[in-house]
């Protein structure tokens, strides 16, 4: 995870644009606003930071590294091409970026604390989940959080009802959905339950939560915040 705001100096974000792929800055050139761009900066240059620890790279020819490239999986999921057994997910908010890396399917989610109209969510959740935010009402992106990361490391995004599942446990628990949304829901939920998957949430930084859904317990999820300035330190 990383604060993006060093970004703001335009020596800096200028120099680290060269550790992201074409792909990557045609990307960010593409954002309207400044900080979505240093936001798309940050999540790149976390994953080929990443990808380097696990002896790949993005860029081509970089020493002692395989060369991989991004694929669009089902549903649109970016997965590598190469890099056999290396899985990645990012996301973004607010002022931080955020990576995890696993030899598994994962999935991540980070969100900046926000004032919501909860009532208008509260078709997203399953009745024990509403229960539970009624009790708990700063609890909302806490199970948020971990249904975003969860249709993130099974794939599905948005192709799978967020009320068709339960995040109370850090064990996922399928479930079955509304009658509108049965059908798709029931297949979706049946497909991800192919294998098992596992919750952590932490608050890494004031006003900001995030979560990890892994295809393993995560017994303690410790968040390395790195400096983007010293990110590449040493690195060509």
């Amino acid at each position: 995870m990383t604060n993006i705001i060093a970004l703001c100096d335009e020596g800096l974000y200028e120099e680290l644009l060269r550790y992201v792929p074409t792909e990557r800055q045609e990307k960010i050139a593409r954002c309207g606003k400044r900080q979505d761009r240093m936001r798309s900066l940050a999540a790149g240059l976390l994953l080929e930071y990443g990808l380097r620890s696990m002896g790949c790279s993005l860029l081509p020819l970089v020493p002692e590294t395989e060369t991989v490239h991004l694929v669009c999986g089902t549903h649109g999921k970016p997965e590598l091409s190469g890099g056999a057994g290396v899985h990645f997910n990012l996301s973004h908010a607010g002022d931080y970026a955020a990576a995890v890396f696993d030899d598994g399917e994962v999935g991540i989610d980070v969100e900046q604390v926000r004032r919501v109209n909860v009532n208008v969510m509260r078709r997203q959740f399953t009745a024990e989940e509403n229960a539970y935010l009624l009790s708990e009402p700063d609890a909302f992106l806490r199970l948020w959080t971990r249904k975003e990361s969860y249709c993130k490391a099974v794939g599905e995004g948005l192709h799978l009802p967020l009320s068709s599942f339960d995040v109370l446990e850090d064990q996922v628990a399928g479930r079955a959905a509304p009658a509108a949304e049965a059908a798709e829901a029931e297949m979706a939920v049946r497909e991800a339950d192919a294998g098992q998957f596992y919750l952590y949430t932490e608050v890494p930084v004031k006003d900001y939560v995030l979560s990890v859904c892994a295809g393993h317990p995560i017994t303690g999820c410790p968040v390395e915040n790195v400096d983007l300035r010293k990110l590449f330190d040493g690195i060509s």
